[in-house]
């Protein structure tokens, strides 16, 4: 069973944002502790919340203070090598949301211009006055599956043919 996309959102209700708070608390402790055993790498954790006073410290005080110790031991070119700020983590999560809906868009691309393929098999006519962009997009989608259909006609003559006829779906980037 999938679990459900989660909203990250403010969680306006405080007695459910303070059960929320808890469970997560919970699995990022649980997470600390397969990571500290499983690659066995030092692991601190230190956790303000607004439900207890002082910060919560995982695995205990000094654990944490001398992790925290050696850190600011370090030069400050390793120090920094992997941290991020907010904004930097928010243009790097920016940039990756924006790749995605590209990929989206070039994959809804494809898919409409192999149905207006279909279409224009059917006996739908192109208009010349058509976007020359369009045009050509739906250029490639139509060479595209000749080639495919003339790559399957080889196999099929050299005897190399699947037993399946069904058409195979073409995703391309345009």
């Amino acid at each position: 069973m999938t679990r459900n996309k989660v909203n990250y959102a403010f969680i306006e209700d405080d007695s459910k944002r303070k059960i929320s708070y808890n469970k997560r608390l919970n699995g990022l402790l649980k997470k600390s502790d397969e990571l500290k055993t499983l690659c066995d790498v030092e692991v601190a954790t230190v956790i303000y919340g607004t439900y207890r006073n002082e910060p919560y410290t995982f695995p205990n005080n000094d654990v944490v203070r001398n992790a925290f110790i050696k850190f600011k031991e370090l030069p400050t070119l390793d120090r920094s090598k992997n941290m991020v700020t907010r904004e930097e983590f928010t243009m790097q999560r920016i940039k990756k949301l924006e790749e995605q809906l590209q990929k989206v868009r070039k994959e809804n691309r494809v898919k409409e211009m192999t149905n207006e393929m279909y279409e224009v098999f059917k006996g739908k006519t192109v208009s010349v006055d058509m976007n020359p962009s369009y045009l050509n997009d739906l250029r490639c989608v139509i060479k595209k599956n000749l080639k495919q259909v003339r790559e399957l006609m080889i196999k099929e003559a050299n005897g190399e043919g699947s037993t399946s006829n069904a058409p195979q779906p073409i995703v391309e980037q345009l």
